[in-house]
């Protein structure tokens, strides 16, 4: 099981600079398309594809690591009124997770609503909006001392 986990805790790792280079041109594109009021291309749509299959590759490794193979969640669900107590384990428990779960369903929730839009201003705008939040969630979320324990930034 250890060498799961150090896989999947690296795939975790690795895959959080596909989001965050995805989110941050994503926000870029739309922010220029808003200012040049250009049409909302392909490559918006590509960037914005690669930004939620990101998204759900991380959540999906998220929830493995969370349910099954991570000692931290492992140890929180075993006594989780003393998780609560410990800042460490309650970051790990609850808000590293909580949060960044709510920042792939903002992020979801705006793709779908851009999908159903025409108007290629109106679809940069809710990129910058919706893609801007969640991408402001997860960095505030990613483990480097923010808001909870520090990690490194890259696992070898």
């Amino acid at each position: 099981m250890g060498s799961l986990y150090t896989f999947s805790l690296y795939l975790h790792s690795w895959n959080r600079w596909i989001i965050l280079i995805a989110g941050i041109l994503s926000i870029a594109m739309a922010l220029k398309g808003l200012r040049r009021r250009t049409a909302y291309s392909g490559a918006n749509r590509n960037l914005s594809l690669l930004f939620i299959s990101s998204l759900h590759l991380q959540l999906l490794l998220g929830l493995l690591l969370y349910f099954i193979l991570s000692p931290f969640t492992l140890q929180a669900m075993n006594d989780f009124g003393a998780a609560m107590k410990d800042s460490t384990l309650r970051y790990w428990a609850v808000e590293h997770s909580l949060l960044n779960i709510i920042a792939v369903a903002l992020a979801q929730a705006g793709s779908i609503l851009i999908k159903r839009t025409a108007d290629s201003r109106i679809k940069h705008r809710k990129t910058l909006i919706w893609s801007g939040i969640a991408l402001f969630i997860i960095l505030l979320m990613i483990p480097v001392g923010i808001m909870g324990p520090e990690r490194p930034w890259f696992r070898f």
